[in-house]
């Protein structure tokens, strides 16, 4: 069994450049929804696309998260 190496930091940049691409696409749907009337049929048109941009912005936030998780535990002890 290998040893697992942690990310470098320009990994870690990259991941986040993503969470902020998806971000950006979320916030989009969002505006979008905010020029509509609440529960038209056009606002619940949206819904599902919001859905999807939501998991996959979560998906790459939680991958941020390990990836930042595991550069900080190779991390040297400042005993």
């Amino acid at each position: 069994m290998g040893t697992k190496t942690a990310p470098s930091l320009s990994t870690i940049e990259r991941i986040l450049d993503e969470v902020d691409e998806w971000y950006g696409r979320v916030r989009q749907i969002r505006h979008k929804l905010a020029r509509l009337k609440r529960g038209s049929p056009a606002y619940l048109d949206l819904l599902p696309g919001l859905e999807v941009e939501l998991g996959v912005l979560k998906n790459k936030a939680d991958w941020a998260a390990r990836a930042l998780e595991e550069y900080e535990e190779s991390l040297p002890d400042d005993d």
